[in-house]
């Protein structure tokens, strides 16, 4: 099994391949400070015009089924 040396000798050689065949990584550009951080996608607001269409709406509307699965109550 290798030492700790040759392993860290041999990340290295691996991360110099890499920034020699990709080029070395640029800096990021700053965040902009006039927007605010997003954690993942978010949803339009819906408008008050707007109907909402629930699962069970959309079930009986395109002819599919609603499968419920209730949690089983461990007694």
């Amino acid at each position: 099994m290798a030492t700790r040396e040759e392993l860290a000798k041999l990340g290295g050689e691996a991360f110099a391949m890499l920034d020699k065949f990709y080029g070395r990584p640029g800096k990021r550009p700053p965040f902009p400070q006039d927007q605010p951080a997003r954690s993942g996608r978010q949803p339009a607001p819906l408008r008050n015009d707007q109907a909402v269409l629930d699962s069970k709406d959309a079930a009986l509307l395109f002819g599919g089924i609603e499968i419920i699965e209730y949690p089983k109550i461990r007694r």
